[in-house]
Order: C-alpha cells, then sequence, then structure tokens
C-alpha cells in the first residue's frame, strides 16, 4: 500500500512540476499573519520519533517515478538500484533554523513558498494561527560508498503518521503539510497523502539532501491526490 501510495505522488508532483509556476501572489495559499512559530518538543530536545533509515530508491517505503535519473556531483549516471534513500531525522538547530527560514518565507512580499499541492485555500498555521513545525527530517540520496547523488525527476518516501507526529495530537479541522526548501531559499508544498496511519509525500528534483519541513495546518488530511495538482502548481 505505501509503495503504491508513493509512486501516484511521484507521477502527480512531477506532472504538476513541468508546468510554468505563476510568479504573483495566489489565493491558492492563504496569507495568514503568524501568531508565534512552535517546534514541537520532541524535535527541539533532539527526541525525534522518526528513526534514521537508508533503503533502497525503492522499497516498501519509498519509489521513484519511471524516466527519474541519477547522477554523481562528477557527472556519473547511476543505476537506481545502486542507489540509497537516506532519511535522518534534523537536529534542533536544523529545525530552528528551518522554522526560522520557513516563517520569513510566509510573511515575505516576494513570492517565497510554492504551492505544488492541487490544493486550493491551503493554509500553513495551525488552529491557533501558529506555524506549528510538528517534525523535521532530512531525506538524501547516495551510493553504496556514501557518495552524493542528485535526481532529476521525482521521488517519494512514506512515514507512519505516528512518528511524525511524535508527541502532537492533531485538532478537529487540522492535518499534517509537507514543505521542503530548495537551494534558492524558496519553499515548495508538495501533495500529502495519509491512509491508514500512513503519510507519504514526494519530493522533485534535488541534489545531495533536502531538509524536510512538516507542520500543522487547517484542513482535511487527503486519502488520495486532487486532479489540480497533475495540472496547475501555484504560489
Amino acid at each position: 500500500m505505501k509503495k503504491k501510495m508513493a509512486i501516484v505522488l511521484s507521477a502527480i508532483l512531477a506532472c504538476s512540476m513541468s508546468m510554468g509556476v505563476m510568479a504573483a501572489p495566489s489565493p491558492s495559499i492563504q496569507s495568514e499573519p503568524i501568531a508565534q512559530v512552535v517546534v514541537s518538543s520532541s524535535v527541539a530536545e533532539n527526541s525525534n520519533t522518526v528513526a534514521a533509515q537508508a533503503t533502497g530508491v525503492n522499497s516498501s517505503t519509498s519509489a521513484v517515478l519511471a524516466g527519474t535519473t541519477f547522477r554523481t556531483a562528477s557527472g556519473q549516471t547511476v543505476d537506481p538500484a545502486a542507489v540509497a534513500m537516506v532519511v535522518a531525522p534534523a537536529t534542533a538547530e536544523q529545525a530552528q533554523a528551518a522554522a526560522a527560514s520557513l516563517a520569513a518565507a510566509m510573511v515575505s512580499s516576494g513570492t517565497q513558498v510554492v504551492n505544488f499541492t492541487g490544493r486550493t485555500g491551503l493554509s500553513l498555521t495551525d488552529s491557533q494561527g501558529n506555524l506549528n513545525v510538528v517534525n523535521n527530517v532530512t531525506v538524501g540520496l547516495q551510493t553504496a560508498a556514501g557518495e552524493a547523488v542528485s535526481q532529476n525527476g521525482s521521488v517519494s518516501v512514506s512515514f507512519a503518521l505516528a512518528d511524525i507526529l511524535g508527541t502532537t495530537t492533531l485538532a478537529e479541522g487540522e492535518t499534517i503539510q509537507a514543505l521542503y526548501q530548495r537551494a534558492d531559499g524558496t519553499w515548495v508544498a508538495v501533495p500529502v497523502v495519509i491512509s491508514n496511519g500512513a503519510l507519504a509525500i514526494a519530493l522533485p528534483a534535488f541534489g545531495g539532501a533536502v531538509n524536510v519541513t512538516f507542520v500543522v495546518a487547517k484542513g482535511v488530511s487527503a486519502d488520495a491526490v486532487p486532479a489540480a495538482a497533475a495540472t496547475s502548481p501555484n504560489t
């Protein structure tokens, strides 16, 4: 089930990436004041419930969109079968830095957060108006020798929902939204599917590793990807 979910997410996100991103502020992401920035104690105290793991990029918890290519820093093409996906909990310092960066992006007058979820009216704050960072992990790709690998396409990864939530309990009308930060500093909100106690996300092209931040957001959890995600990346 997890692998099928991840493959669907990869296909949807890769399709949305082929569209031009709107450069102007868009109602697809709500413009919300941030009451305060909150980082979950399980992350802030370096007791993250997400365990470090390394698996193949095609496994029970990860998947690769067909056509995705992998290369080392020297430009050597790597067979997907030889690529490992490494997931590690972020340190408290990394989580705090990510929270501060995302908060700044959300209140910026420019386009600093891009919406690839297919949803309109996307909220990034919880029911109390807080930017509530519930978890933060790094997702990287590497060879068996430990050499960093970049991917040009889309890969997906799933987690146990309980591990992402840690000590946090969602209130009625709240869900989880995932975002990752690009090398240029902008943030991308990606599709999230929650089903049968699992949470899956998809990540577009990146090199080495990316920081993925999970926030509590107002909204309803999705067990399928909206059709609009395949046609409309929105700012």
